[in-house]
């Protein structure tokens, strides 16, 4: 799997007239920027197989965040070609093509939850700890810097 051209940057998805692409988003965030041209968004995507960087219009950007996409959601891209009095012009249309199913634990993308657990899990081992080690007289902040520290471990390896 080819991660770049090359130069460091990686290929972008280039849709000809008429054409189509279905992406799976690789990130949930774009990258958001202007240049000469103005605003632009910069979607991380994978396109058979290959991780590709999108551009996306103003108006897909849009269809993005209201569809709520995340991370493994795919969508479909489609550039049709449609007539202005004598001009011919792209259009660019977008279609949700699957979902991710969202998670039961609550807050819409489960991270939270998922971290609230992992620290409960954390503070119950650093209680045990202090238990079994019981020749040290501990103190509170000790089980504190005992759990804050295997949270930190375990959610860097997540």
């Amino acid at each position: 799997m080819n991660q770049n051209n090359g130069n460091g940057t990686r290929p972008k998805v280039e849709l000809a007239l008429n054409s189509e692409a279905t992406l799976t988003l690789t990130k949930d965030k774009c990258f958001e920027g202007t240049n000469s041209y103005g605003a632009y968004y910069l979607y991380s995507v994978e396109q058979d197989g290959e991780v590709k960087s999108f551009f996306a219009t103003p108006d897909v950007h849009q269809h993005i965040l209201e569809a709520g996409l995340r991370t493994g959601d795919q969508f479909l891209v489609r550039k049709r070609a449609v007539q202005n009095g004598r001009k011919v012009m792209a259009k660019v249309e977008f279609e949700v093509v699957s979902k991710q199913p969202v998670p039961e634990n609550g807050n819409g993308n489960g991270q939270s939850d998922d971290f609230k657990a992992l620290m409960k899990a954390c503070v119950a081992e650093a209680v045990e700890i202090t238990k079994e080690v019981n020749t040290i007289p501990w103190q509170n902040e000790d089980v504190r810097s005992i759990a804050l520290t295997m949270f930190i471990q375990r959610a860097r390896l997540n």
